[in-house]
């Protein structure tokens, strides 16, 4: 007997990807009929490969697409009248909330922290009685973005690399590596420094056939079909996952060996499928 979903998605399009796990109470839908109390089907909804779903999300907006081995952790709301997108390898922590009022896209390799708040809207008082604070805007979150945690973010542009620290909140667009801390926050990058640095190739091939080592060593019984190349341009098609280096991609091809590895990498290294 098939064990019985203990989680309900409502939508015209459903995909989910091998080995995503969702637990019991995530809710997926395009919103709710009130006076009948049921769920109002989403257009589509795209969960990738590896991704989990924590217990009591809940996601209510037109559409949704989440990424390969992208987490949602416990009590995260999702929700808003336009679509979302959130790319690969995200770790969204416990308690957030992601609004879509405005739109919402998050690159990969994303981490907000748990309790954080992005907004893609302001709205509340009475415009007929003159409230001028009524306003909508897109969310954008680029590749590598960290919110560290209990962050509350108004909509604004936050690009590749950039990272707010606990507590902030945000108010104006983040720039490329740059650090922010405060209330409301300021570039602090000259104190901190950025949050990345330039890797020689060499160095991130080393790391990586070492981290290859200790995953086959805690695992012995794969057939080793992994291999770790510094640039794979000019290699001819394998039947191996090929995992490069130079631009932080691998060859999909969702063996369970592969898919474990992916997840012992997370959330310390981060790669994506070629295309």
């Amino acid at each position: 007997m098939a064990e019985e979903k203990k989680y309900s998605i409502s939508a015209d399009e459903i995909h989910i990807g091998k080995g995503a796990r969702i637990a019991d109470g995530v809710r997926i839908s395009g919103g709710y009929d009130y006076a009948t109390s049921t769920p109002i089907p989403a257009k589509k909804v795209i969960i990738g490969d590896g991704v989990f779903l924590a217990s009591n999300i809940e996601i209510i907006c037109p559409s949704i697409e989440i990424g390969d081995y992208t987490m949602i952790r416990e009590d995260t709301m999702i929700s808003g009248y336009k679509d979302a997108k959130i790319g690969s390898c995200c770790w969204i922590g416990q308690g957030c909330i992601l609004n879509t009022h405005g739109g919402l896209t998050i690159g990969n390799g994303v981490g907000i922290g748990a309790g954080s708040q992005l907004w893609s809207h302001i709205r509340f008082g009475d415009t007929l009685e003159g409230c001028k604070w009524e306003s909508v805007a897109p969310m954008v979150v680029e590749d590598d973005v960290w919110f560290v945690g209990h962050c509350l973010v108004s909509p604004i542009h936050a690009k590749a690399k950039s990272m707010a620290m606990l507590g902030s909140v945000i108010t104006r667009d983040m720039e490329e590596n740059h650090i922010y801390a405060g209330v409301p926050a300021k570039d602090i990058t000259d104190k901190l420094g950025t949050q990345y640095e330039d890797v020689p190739i060499d160095k991130k091939y080393e790391v990586m056939t070492g981290q290859l080592d200790i995953f086959y060593k805690k695992n012995p019984h794969f057939p080793k079909s992994i291999i770790i190349v510094k640039d794979s341009t000019n290699l001819e098609e394998s039947d191996k996952t090929i995992f490069d280096v130079s631009n932080r991609t691998y060859t999909k091809r969702l063996t369970e060996e592969e898919i474990e590895f992916m997840k012992f990498l997370l959330v310390k290294i981060k790669f994506y499928p070629k295309n």
